[in-house]
């Protein structure tokens, strides 16, 4: 059975109305936001000058799970709450024995003078997959049951940021046109983190001027995934010039050649998903319940707008030619740099037929 997830938006409501969980349980890839609503719950449960008596921060790679347990059953000190802040917990992580000290701590918690925090920014609850693992997924069913929460913090939609960027760009001195925020959105894969650090310069460089499209383009480093993509619409269109460009710039960002080509492997099979959906008769919803795309809808989007004109052959072609070279790279002895780009050029020579 799955957790029963509480909305992001909910949250917010239910915090601001002072209907404040026992406990809870935060996690997802906007650590961004994440780390910001921790930080503002805290704050609003413990006053600064009740923090050293009241407040608990342990980190999970020196949890104790018997002084968790004890600060669970204390009381206030001159203040209306006790909080224990858990970061990176992860139940995978820990003996049988401390999981089931931790679940019975909560179970006994007094919500009216107690919340526990959950939440996850340096460690992958999910396992690399769409949901919590089961451990973790248990832990967080059990936050639930003991009336508290749980939310995953995915990265919103480029539409969803506009107004957080514009703001920020204001608040930075500066303006930027819509255009300009989708546009920084995408590039940044919608990572606040990155969103922030490149509006900080984006700021600086126009100096209280209006940021457009073009001042995106030329200061804004695509990370590697919009790269890898843009690699894969230059080799199915078969722009050379363009390819070797492109990976001349990831292999300078990701030194390790597997690793670039995993992710370059990404971006062929958004678009043969794509395709196979419209030969099917398929959408954008059908891929994103599939699939783990969720805040990154504009890649499939994406995909399924450039992959109408490359044939479903050719897709097949180049995901075999990447397996292949994945192979090459972890067998032979031959430069993983020189692997690469032969398997680009196989890529660029396909004829057809297969």
């Amino acid at each position: 059975m799955a957790v029963k997830l509480l909305g992001e938006q909910e949250l917010y409501k239910q915090i601001r109305s002072g209907d404040i969980k026992p406990c809870y349980f935060f996690f997802g890839k906007d650590v961004a936001t994440l780390e910001s609503v921790v930080k503002k719950l805290v704050a609003k449960l413990v006053p600064d000058d009740a923090k050293d008596l009241n407040f608990h921060f342990f980190a999970g790679s020196e949890f104790d799970a018997s002084e968790f347990s004890d600060v669970c059953a204390s009381l206030p000190m001159f203040a209306e709450r006790v909080v224990a802040s858990v970061n990176d917990f992860n139940a995978d992580s820990v003996s049988a024995e401390d999981l089931k000290l931790v679940q019975g701590a909560l179970s006994d918690l007094d919500g009216e003078t107690v919340t526990v925090i959950f939440y996850a920014t340096g460690v992958d609850l999910c396992g690399g997959k769409k949901t919590l693992t089961a451990k973790n997924s248990k832990l967080a069913e059990h936050v639930v049951k003991c009336g508290g929460a749980a939310v995953e913090f995915s990265y919103k939609r480029p539409q969803e940021l506009v107004k957080y960027i514009q703001a920020r760009a204001e608040k930075g001195g500066a303006s930027i046109t819509r255009s300009a925020s989708l546009s920084l959105a995408e590039a940044c894969l919608c990572n606040l983190l990155m969103i922030n650090n490149e509006l900080e310069k984006l700021c600086a460089y126009k100096s209280g001027g209006e940021i457009d499209d073009a001042d995106v383009r030329e200061l804004v480093a695509g990370q590697l995934d919009t790269d890898a993509y843009k690699l894969a619409r230059a080799v199915t269109s078969g722009n050379r010039a363009a390819v070797f460009s492109i990976l001349s710039d990831l292999c300078s960002k990701q030194q390790e050649s597997i690793s670039l080509l995993a992710v370059i492997g990404g971006a062929f099979t958004d678009l043969y998903r794509a395709k196979l959906a419209l030969i099917s008769g398929r959408g954008e919803a059908d891929i994103l319940s599939d699939f783990s795309y969720r805040g990154r809808e504009f890649a499939v989007r994406n995909a399924l707008r450039d992959c109408q004109a490359i044939p479903v052959e050719k897709l097949r072609y180049c995901l075999r030619v990447i397996s292949d070279c994945d192979i090459d790279m972890k067998s032979k002895k031959t430069d993983r740099r020189i692997l690469l780009e032969e398997a680009v050029t196989r890529m660029l020579n396909y004829g057809g037929g297969i």
